[in-house]
């Protein structure tokens, strides 16, 4: 039964992956309005926003104040280094600190400081 529960739990962390990940290639693509099936418009419109905060934090005053998972935060941080080196992804990371520190995501802060500290 353990063996079911670790396979369905692992093809739930790949859908959120590439979920994650198609948010991330839009994102890139500059559609801002993309909302896959089964996704709320609304937390299609914060993911958004979230990786434009993430990508862009000085074309903004204030930080976005959302989180996400900490797949979510590996996984496109992983992808932005890929894309656009260490340094961006380094800016991204800085960009959520204030709010993993503000709500003590001790684990969130971990994922943050492995790309802070490239």
């Amino acid at each position: 039964m353990a063996a079911c529960k670790k396979s369905a739990s692992d093809a739930s962390n790949e859908i959120k992956k590439a979920i994650s990940l198609a948010f991330y290639d839009e994102f890139k693509k500059g559609n801002m309005d993309y909302c896959p099936n089964g996704i709320n418009k609304t937390s299609a419109k914060m993911t958004m926003n979230w990786l434009d905060h993430m990508l862009y934090p000085g074309k903004y005053s204030k930080p976005w104040g959302r989180g996400c998972s900490l797949m979510q935060y590996s996984v496109i941080l992983e992808k932005i280094t890929q894309d656009h080196g260490s340094q961006r992804a380094k800016e991204a990371a800085l960009s959520q600190m204030e709010y993993c520190k503000k709500y003590k995501k001790q684990s969130h802060l971990m994922i943050l400081e492995r790309f802070i500290n490239i």
